[in-house]
């Protein structure tokens, strides 16, 4: 049984926007068990400050960068190093593969154990032969100073299995708050007018950053054909990124701006994920996302691509459609499949409503007290 007594626990995670969104009920249970919590992150956004202000949070800015191979890392790994000689923790729980690397360097450094949460590994199936190389052994090597490994979907999981780490899970993922989204009726007419969509559109919603590995020309294109077969479809796309200008650019050069909104950044995606009918995510890598739970709760069917996570989450034929993530005829095939059916398309729902609820955050907060109160140092 861990002892959080008046322990220290140096909690890393590579972005602010990781812990605001995911992290912050498992902060609190921590420092309920008694432990004094330390957050190190970089600051890129409100999140930080919200974190300090809103959760009384000790947020400390270390500068990651998300890329491992950066050598900017060297200068946030020195800073670890100098505020744990500062403060003598005495838990590292790091985060992210970022976050991950640098924590159980520290770890190693300072012989002091760590819990490390993967949300996904950089290596997978179907992945680059070099890359899946490269960082299975760095995650192998640092899995030599983990104490406690959480994975959170089946193929992490079978891939660690032989793996010397004395104590090593699968957890329903970082756990699902659905208190956080309201299911109080709105005027769902005036939401819509927003985003110039009347009653007789069907739409098709995307919840994800602009970033290359969510695979965002090949969902731009399959919508594109969509649009060819079912001409009141509508296609609202939520998120920011770098890539989001070039993203507009496709979009004009497929004449398709009269049917797609690039609604930005959300605070309101419960309201968009009810007038909607389908979600679109045809990611090349995931871990366990949650933004097609979001969808799962809110009854909506899925049309994702059929990689880690997505396929933990997303029941082929029965919450919606695993597909290719090169595949856009497939992906719009799957798509018009959903949609002309009213009986699927609720039935698909209701199903993704009820499976969703066993990654519920109350049951991944009970995994893991069941695996504080089984871990030995």
């Amino acid at each position: 049984m861990i002892d959080f007594i008046n322990s220290r626990i140096m909690f890393v995670a590579s972005t602010d926007n990781m812990i605001w969104q995911f992290l912050i009920p498992h902060i609190k249970d921590l420092q309920n068990y008694g432990a004094k919590v330390d957050c190190f992150c970089a600051k890129t956004g409100f999140w930080f400050d919200e974190l300090k202000e809103k959760y009384n949070f000790n947020m400390i800015e270390i500068p990651f960068c998300r890329s491992p191979f950066r050598w900017k890392n060297l200068k946030a790994y020195k800073m670890l190093k100098n505020y744990q000689i500062k403060n003598n923790y005495n838990l590292v729980y790091c985060q992210q593969p970022v976050g991950g690397m640098m924590g159980r360097l520290i770890g190693k450094k300072f012989h002091i154990p760590v819990i490390y949460t993967a949300h996904g590994f950089f290596f997978f199936k179907n992945n680059n032969f070099f890359k899946n190389l490269i960082f299975k052994t760095a995650e192998k090597y640092l899995s030599k100073f983990t104490n406690v490994l959480l994975t959170m979907s089946s193929e992490d999981f079978q891939a660690i299995e032989n793996w010397k780490v004395k104590y090593k899970y699968k957890i329903n993922g970082i756990g699902f708050d659905n208190s956080k989204f309201d299911l109080t009726p709105f005027d769902k007419a005036k939401f819509k007018q927003e985003f110039n969509i009347s009653d007789e559109n069907l739409v098709v919603v995307t919840v994800a950053e602009f970033i290359k590995r969510k695979n965002y020309p090949a969902m731009i294109k399959s919508f594109a054909k969509l649009k060819t077969r079912i001409k009141n479809v509508k296609y609202i796309i939520c998120g920011t990124g770098k890539l989001e200008n070039k993203m507009k650019s496709l979009v004009r050069r497929l004449n398709i701006e009269d049917a797609v909104v690039f609604a930005g950044y959300r605070k309101d995606i419960n309201k968009i994920l009810q007038i909607s009918d389908l979600m679109l995510l045809l990611s090349k890598q995931e871990g366990l996302t949650m933004a097609i739970m979001e969808a799962m709760f809110y009854s909506l069917p899925v049309v994702t691509s059929n990689v880690r996570g997505n396929r933990d989450l997303i029941d082929d034929s029965l919450g919606g459609k695993l597909v290719d993530y090169k595949n856009i005829d497939q992906a719009v095939s799957s798509m018009i499949e959903i949609l002309q059916d009213k009986n699927l398309k609720q039935k698909m729902g209701e199903y993704n409503h009820k499976k969703v609820k066993n990654y519920d955050i109350d049951i991944v907060r009970g995994q893991l007290k069941k695996i504080y109160d089984e871990v030995e140092f």
